[in-house]
């Protein structure tokens, strides 16, 4: 069905009223985290090859970046399995921001300013340690957005992180033409007040975790495997691609200017049609965009290597960009449909994603000194990666389960008990559905407030209230027949009924009452 350009207005507004509603001025604290991530990390690559270093100095500033960023994720992770109860603070976005300011400082120095002179070794040392102080508060202030993100309701999130890409891309759009002093001081300032915002948005949001039960940990697991492991597969392809490519030959005004046009297009092209749309938020379906990015990247390497500012290597890290942004707000919904610590499950995701992406860089170091960038070589090499990494991604993705919170129980279960989309959501699916009116939507949130339901629960209030069988709520919601006939029984018994005639009963003899 096409859309009016009354109904994309009024859908336009729909979705940056419900932003609203939950977003604050404070919440810019994490696009500026990602705006000097593209400066510290994005960035580095192409400076140290035109500062002058040795051939392996990129390769090993990224190795010990994401080495740092991985073992705390791996330390978080362990820390709050031990200690599920502890609630991120903004202690730990201090901690975090200190590491920031002086590896950001430190990286400054080394590549920005070349009047400082420093040593071949000096140099070395020092970016080495710029790379493990990024990695590591890189990693902890992940953590802490996490357990923010974690608290809203995923098409929120959805939207959220893909708005803060954009305010990032904005902040960034042209660094280089900035003193490196100027920079200095935005660095300072803006994780000077990182503490402020991060506290502020956690205090603005109800943040509570449990150990889960094993059986808990083990359904949320089972749901995100696949795209971590998506995620850190396009993570090693595009560190693989930064050496194959000769992102270090390409000159750095020209290498950040295509990877802003280029993650901006891409953006948008998730963003708009999430805010043009009332329909579910189908996240999953943005592999769509990510296979044929990653994979066009590389048959283009064949024919222009680091031409058009590393336009390959770009959309090589696109596929990147989208795979993270899709596991990002699958493991953020997990931990709050869970209620598991945050910092365990973005915990062990970040940290698989940061050790492949680890792996690229040493093998793509490795192909690069050896393959060149010989036409015919760069091609062979081309076709079989790309044949290895769709054979791969395709069988992951032929589980449907991997769609499931970015289809159908997404846009249900992301909405809190008592809100009147919950049931909405239900009725916008591609399937033929009973039409359900505004007063049965009202009707339903109300009592799911009442009964206290949890967000799943509701889901399943919203199934029984068309009246839908236990196999299309399974297909619908994505579980398990067994898991659908649970929450049935528990809804029966909060709603105190027998029958989905008696919760249909209850909603008709509500409907002329406004309360």
């Amino acid at each position: 069905m096409g859309f009016s350009g009354g109904n994309i207005v009024a859908n336009v507004r729909a979705s940056w009223r419900d932003l609203r509603e939950q977003a604050r001025w404070y919440h810019v604290g994490y696009a500026l985290f990602i705006a000097f991530n593209f400066i510290y990390l994005h960035d580095a690559l192409p400076l140290i090859g035109q500062g002058g270093f040795p051939p392996a100095t990129g390769m090993l500033f990224l190795v010990v970046f994401f080495g740092a960023r991985c073992a705390c994720a791996a330390g978080c992770a362990g820390v709050s399995y031990a200690r599920p109860g502890s609630v991120p603070s903004a202690v730990a976005a201090g901690f975090a921001s200190l590491l920031l300011v002086i590896g950001v400082t430190l990286s400054v120095a080394v590549l920005r300013v070349p009047e400082l002179a420093f040593g071949a070794s000096e140099a070395s040392l020092l970016l080495a340690l710029s790379a493990a102080l990024l990695g590591a508060g890189d990693g902890l202030l992940l953590m802490v957005w996490g357990r923010f993100c974690a608290t809203l309701p995923l098409r929120t999130t959805y939207l959220f992180v893909l708005l803060s890409y954009v305010i990032a891309l904005v902040v960034t759009g042209s660094p280089l033409s900035l003193s490196p002093w100027v920079l200095l001081v935005a660095a300072w300032a803006s994780f000077g007040v990182m503490p402020h915002l991060v506290g502020r948005s956690l205090a603005s949001r109800k943040i509570s975790a449990v150990r889960p039960a094993r059986d808990a940990a083990l359904r949320a697991f089972g749901t995100l495997w696949r795209p971590v492991l998506l995620a850190a597969l396009f993570a090693l392809l595009s560190n693989f691609m930064l050496f194959v490519s000769g992102q270090q030959a390409v000159e750095a005004a020209s290498a950040q200017l295509t990877s802003t046009l280029v993650t901006l297009a891409v953006v948008l092209a998730l963003l708009v049609p999430a805010l043009v749309s009332t329909r579910a938020v189908n996240i999953a379906a943005s592999y769509r965009i990510a296979l044929p990015l990653a994979t066009g990247g590389f048959l283009l390497l064949a024919f222009v290597w680091n031409g058009g500012g590393g336009v390959a290597n770009s959309l090589v890290a696109m596929g990147w960009l989208i795979a993270d942004v899709i596991s990002w707000c699958m493991i953020a919904e997990a931990v709050r449909e869970t209620r598991a610590p945050a910092f365990l499950l973005f915990g062990v995701g970040e940290g698989a994603i940061s050790l492949l992406a680890l792996l690229g860089s040493v093998l793509g170091y490795f192909f690069a000194s050896r393959v060149g960038s010989e036409v015919v070589a760069l091609l062979v090499l081309a076709l079989v990666v790309v044949y290895l990494f769709s054979t791969v991604v395709l069988f992951v993705l032929k589980d449907r389960s991997l769609a499931a919170p970015g289809t159908r129980a997404d846009e249900r279960s992301e909405v809190p008990a008592g809100s009147p989309s919950a049931v909405a959501a239900a009725a916008a699916e591609s399937e033929p559905v009973l039409i359900v009116e505004d007063r049965v939507q009202r009707s339903c949130a109300a009592l799911a407030a009442r009964a206290q339901l949890t967000p799943r629960e509701t889901d399943v209030l919203g199934c029984l209230a068309q009246g839908r069988n236990t196999q299309y709520m399974a297909e619908h919601l994505c579980i398990s027949e067994n898991t659908v006939k649970s929450h049935v029984r528990n809804v029966y018994q909060k709603l105190g009924v027998h029958s989905k005639q008696d919760i249909i009963d209850i909603i008709n003899a509500d409907e002329g009452d406004p309360a």
